[in-house]
């Protein structure tokens, strides 16, 4: 079809479906379930279960759904935050990911909808800031940029657009180990002729959270931060969300030597949230070798992505750390934050 008859064909928006409201836990959390099981691109930052591991006043919630009719068709998480004196709703601080979560196939119109829908509510409701940050499109089966497109032509602006690293795991012939490079081939037969044992999957005891924790705590203090989460957050986030997190350690003659605790965000993302080793067994390669089994781990459950997780601070790129996830076949997607100023 030329551009020329395209323009000439019929076409318009037609009626807005969609109706918007706070969420109310006590009211909505069935029908919140149905919208994140019926999504395209929702992760595990959105499940109520993880959002709930925060103590009741460290975020001002304020999450909105979506329905036609009765229907569930949409989420948002979002939280209330003062920003340079203005009241800003903002994608959960306590989360990775936000933004508008949705059904496979969403139309052009039925995007333009959302995003009037929600730019109309935040603004009747008193904000008088938005910012968004969605999960990457490598978290969607069904990828497309019509919410984007939509949420620029309404006035957004990029506040941001950082770089995530992941690994595509498309192994035609299941050979994991070829698609490293050659330093870090090197580096993990190094790692196995060194007798290192890897235990895959470990429960998520409070015995082997206790033997992982004090390494992740060490780890970071070399580089002169502490982890995300406490270690007691940690045990609240097995017991809320403890099938979609999983934990490996590797030993040396029977002493810890790194660990790596892993977040199932969906169906297609296995998530890398902390990687961690003894610094004293650095030279027996350790973390290679962890990496390396969680590949193969995840290639084996159907994942189609591994996620390093950000590689950049504000667009400044830390390049040791992306030549790292680079040696493993990991290649960068934006992992963008956007701004309205309602």
């Amino acid at each position: 079809m030329s551009p020329d008859i395209a323009l000439t064909l019929p076409g318009r928006r037609g009626r807005n479906p969609f109706r918007v409201s706070q969420y109310d836990p006590e009211r909505d959390s069935g029908d919140w379930e149905i919208a994140l099981n019926g999504a395209d691109n929702s992760t595990i930052f959105h499940t109520q279960a993880f959002l709930d591991y925060h103590p009741p006043n460290r975020f001002d919630n304020y999450h909105l759904i979506f329905r036609v009719g009765e229907d569930p068709r949409c989420i948002l998480t979002g939280a209330v935050r003062e920003i340079e004196g203005k009241r800003a709703l903002v994608s959960y601080p306590g989360a990775s990911y936000g933004g508008l979560v949705y059904a496979p196939g969403l139309s052009f119109s039925t995007a333009g909808h959302l995003v009037d829908t929600l730019i109309k509510y935040v603004k009747n409701a008193g904000f008088e800031t938005l910012i968004i940050t969605p999960p990457p499109a490598i978290y969607s089966t069904w990828p497309a940029d019509v919410i984007t497109f939509q949420m620029l032509k309404s006035g957004f602006q990029y506040q941001k657009r950082e770089i995530t690293q992941a690994i595509p795991l498309y192994y035609p012939d299941g050979d994991v180990f070829r698609t490293l490079c050659n330093k870090t081939r090197t580096a993990v037969r190094k790692a196995l002729k060194s007798h290192l044992r890897f235990d895959e999957d470990v429960a998520l005891s409070d015995e082997n959270l206790k033997t992982f924790y004090p390494l992740l705590v060490d780890n970071r203090k070399r580089l002169g931060v502490i982890p995300t989460h406490s270690l007691d957050e940690l045990k609240t986030l097995r017991d809320l969300v403890g099938n979609r997190l999983s934990l490996s350690l590797v030993y040396h003659e029977n002493v810890p030597v790194a660990g790596i605790l892993n977040f199932t965000c969906n169906a297609r993302v296995l998530l890398i949230f902390y990687v961690c080793h003894d610094w004293d067994y650095q030279e027996l390669r350790p973390v290679p070798l962890i990496i390396y089994q969680t590949m193969q781990w995840a290639f084996r459950r159907g994942f189609r992505y591994l996620d390093f997780g950000t590689s950049t601070l504000d667009m400044d790129p830390n390049w040791g750390l992306i030549k790292f996830k680079e040696n493993f076949g990991s290649l960068g997607y934006f992992r963008d934050t956007l701004e309205l100023q309602l």
